[in-house]
């Protein structure tokens, strides 16, 4: 991943989803400080799209330091993906992308609400530790 297809993949996947959404106002968009997130081109657009409502590295929000990463994605999707990914043999690009996409579009309904029940817990956690180091 290059910001080049981070962008793309803003703009030709993301966008369209997140602007049906009836409280597009009022959503905060948030990403790590990955060095593709970090692109010029990547932060100009999302201050087009999010002025002023989007949070990680140099943006209007910045990522509190060491903060755990608390979306459902990085608690359990990109892990589990990857191990499922790979566990069949991709011989080209154009396959390992199909993996990717038949994986993502087939994660079990009950692994997605596991993960999204486990957010109030990791919340409560991190407010008991007073802003403290936190393993989940």
């Amino acid at each position: 991943m290059n910001a080049e297809r981070c962008l793309q993949m803003l703009e030709d996947y993301a966008w369209p989803i997140i602007y049906g959404w009836e409280n597009i106002d009022e959503l905060v968009f948030m990403h790590s400080g990955a060095p593709q997130h970090f692109a010029l081109g990547v932060r100009a657009w999302l201050d087009q799209k999010f002025p002023g409502r989007w949070l990680g590295r140099r943006g209007p929000h910045e990522w509190p330091a060491r903060s755990p990463d608390l979306t459902p994605c990085d608690i359990f999707l990109w892990g589990w993906a990857k191990e499922e990914v790979y566990q069949a043999k991709s011989h080209t690009l154009e396959q390992l992308e199909d993996r990717i996409r038949q994986v993502i579009t087939n994660v079990p309904h009950d692994f997605l609400q596991k993960t999204v029940d486990s957010i109030p817990g990791r919340l409560r956690k991190l407010v008991d530790a007073a802003s403290a180091y936190v393993e989940f």
